[in-house]
C-alpha cells in the first residue's frame, strides 16, 4: 500500500489554500493584461488615472524617505571610510548600496506600504458596496477592467520613481561627501563611475518592477476578496502590506544572490 501523507489541518491548510488562490490570481492577472495590451483591450483613461494616482501618493513620501537615508549611509561610510583612510572610495560604497539595494527597497516599501495600501482600499470599497458585483452581473470581466490597468500603472511608477529616488539618494551623498566632508568631489565622481556600473542601475529597474508587480497583485487580490463591511477592508489593507512586504524581501534575496553569479564583481575594493 502506497504511504500517503495526511491532509494538513488548521492555520497550515488556510495558509496553503490562501497562497494556493492567491498564486491563481497572479497567473490569471497577468495573462490579463497581457492580452488586454495586445487586443488592445487595456483601458488607457484608467491607466493613466491610476498612474497619476500611485505617482501622487509615493512620489512626496519616497523622496522624503530616501533623503535621510542617503546622508545615513553618506555618515556611516564617510566616518568608516575616514578611520580606515579611504574617504576616496566613498563614491564606489554609495553606488553599490544605493544604485544596488536601497533604491529599488525605498521604492518597494513605498509600493506596497502606500499605494498597496491605496489600492487595496479602492477595490475593497467596491467590494462592500456590491459594485464589483454588479460588474460581474453584466458580464464584465473585473480583473481585466480593474485589476489590469493598476498592475500597468505600479509597474510604470516603479520605474519612474525607482530613477527619482536613486538621483536623490546619489545627490544626498554628494552633497554631504562635498559640502561636510570637505572632500574633493572629484575622487567621489572617480569611484562612483569605476564602481557603478549600468547593469547596477537596471538591475535597480528590474527589482522596482518586480516589487510593484508583486505590492499590485496581493492589494488587488485583498481588495476583491475583502468580507465584512469597513472592518474587513482594514484587515485586508493591513494583510496585504504584511504579504507584500514579506514577499518583497524574499524576492530581493533571491535576485541579488542571482545578479552576483550572473554578472561577477568590477576590481576588488
Amino acid at each position: 500500500m502506497a504511504f500517503e501523507l495526511p491532509a494538513p489541518k488548521g492555520p497550515l491548510r488556510d495558509l496553503a489554500n490562501e497562497a494556493g488562490h492567491t498564486l491563481g490570481f497572479a497567473l490569471q492577472a497577468v495573462g490579463a493584461l497581457v492580452v488586454a495590451t495586445f487586443r488592445r483591450r487595456l483601458s488607457i483613461a484608467e491607466t493613466v488615472n491610476q498612474i497619476v494616482f500611485i505617482g501622487r501618493v509615493s512620489t512626496g513620501p519616497s523622496l522624503l524617505l530616501m533623503i535621510p537615508v542617503g546622508v545615513f549611509i553618506a555618515v556611516s561610510v564617510g566616518e568608516l571610510a575616514g578611520r580606515i583612510g579611504a574617504g576616496g572610495y566613498s563614491g564606489a560604497v554609495v553606488a553599490f548600496i544605493i544604485v544596488g539595494q536601497a533604491s529599488a527597497l525605498v521604492c518597494a516599501l513605498m509600493m506596497a506600504g502606500v499605494a498597496g495600501s491605496a489600492i487595496c482600499t479602492d477595490l475593497g470599497s467596491r467590494k462592500i458596496r456590491e459594485e464589483v458585483d454588479a460588474m460581474e452581473v453584466m458580464g464584465l470581466n473585473v480583473i481585466e477592467r480593474l485589476v489590469a490597468p493598476r498592475i500597468a500603472a505600479g509597474i510604470i511608477v516603479s520605474l519612474v520613481l525607482c530613477s527619482l529616488i536613486t538621483v536623490t539618494g546619489v545627490g544626498a551623498c554628494y552633497l554631504y561627501h562635498i559640502y561636510i566632508q570637505h572632500l574633493p568631489a572629484g575622487a567621489f565622481m572617480s569611484t562612483f563611475s569605476q564602481y557603478g556600473r549600468m547593469s547596477d542601475f537596471v538591475m535597480s529597474l528590474v527589482k522596482a518592477a518586480m516589487f510593484a508587480l508583486l505590492s499590485t497583485i496581493v492589494a488587488c487580490f485583498k481588495g476583491l476578496h475583502a468580507r465584512g463591511g469597513p472592518r474587513g477592508v482594514a484587515d485586508a489593507v493591513n494583510e496585504a502590506v504584511v504579504i507584500a512586504f514579506a514577499l518583497v524581501f524574499v524576492f530581493n534575496t533571491v535576485l541579488s544572490q542571482l545578479y552576483t553569479v550572473i554578472v561577477p564583481a568590477v576590481g576588488a575594493y
